[in-house]
C-alpha cells in the first residue's frame, strides 16, 4: 500500500494520530495542505480553513504526492470534503483525485461535534457553532464512503485519538497487500 488516506474534518485529531503511529510504524506522515504549500506556498492560508480554488489545491495535491511517491508508503492526512471560502458551502473533492493519489486505504477519524468545537476554539481560538461540525462531519463521512465504494478501497471508521485501530488497520492492509502483491509477481 502507498498511501494511507487519513480523513476527517478540522480538528478531529488526524494530525496528533498520524505523528504518532508515523513514530510508532516509522511510515512518513505527511498533510495535504503541507503537500499543496510545498507545490505553490500562496496556494493555502494559514489563517482559514476556508478554501478559495479547491480544484487548483487538489491538482497540485496529486502532482506533489506522485513526487513522493517515489520515496514508498506515507500517511496523508487530508479531507474528502472542504469548505469554500466564497460561500461556506461543503464541496466533496472528486473521486478521480482520490484515484490520482493511489490511495489504497482509508482511515476515517469522527468524534461528537461538540469536542472538535471545542478542540478547534482551543487550537485556533475560531468557535462555530456545533451545527458547522455536525453537517461537515456527516458529508465527510458520506463521501468517503462512496469514494472507498467507488474505487474498491479498505476503509476504517475510528474515534478521535484511536491509535490502536490505527495502527490495526495499517498492519491488516499492509499483509493483505503484500500476498496480493506476491500473487500478482508469481
Amino acid at each position: 500500500m502507498k498511501v494511507v488516506f487519513v480523513a476527517g474534518i478540522h480538528a478531529v485529531g488526524k494530525s496528533s494520530a498520524c505523528k504518532t503511529v508515523s513514530d510508532k510504524l516509522g511510515i512518513p506522515h505527511f498533510t495535504a495542505s503541507q503537500i499543496i504549500r510545498d507545490e505553490k506556498s500562496s496556494a493555502v492560508s494559514a489563517e482559514s480553513k476556508l478554501v478559495t480554488d479547491i480544484a487548483e489545491n487538489q491538482r497540485l495535491l496529486v502532482q506533489g504526492v506522485s513526487r513522493l511517491l517515489k520515496n514508498g508508503q506515507f500517511l496523508l492526512d487530508g479531507h474528502f470534503t472542504m469548505r469554500r471560502k466564497s460561500d461556506g458551502n461543503i464541496e466533496p473533492i472528486h473521486v478521480d483525485v482520490f484515484r490520482n493519489l493511489r490511495v489504497g486505504g482509508i482511515l476515517l477519524f469522527i468524534d461528537h461535534p461538540e469536542n472538535i468545537s471545542k478542540r478547534m476554539h482551543a487550537r485556533d481560538g475560531v468557535l462555530h457553532p456545533i451545527e458547522i461540525f455536525q453537517s461537515h462531519q456527516e458529508a465527510e463521512i458520506a463521501h468517503a464512503t462512496y469514494v472507498a465504494n467507488t474505487l474498491g478501497l479498505p476503509m476504517a471508521t475510528l474515534q478521535a485519538f484511536d491509535i490502536k485501530g490505527m495502527v490495526k488497520a495499517i498492519n491488516a492492509w499492509g499483509s493483505v497487500n503484500s500476498s496480493i502483491t506476491r500473487s500478482a509477481s508469481q
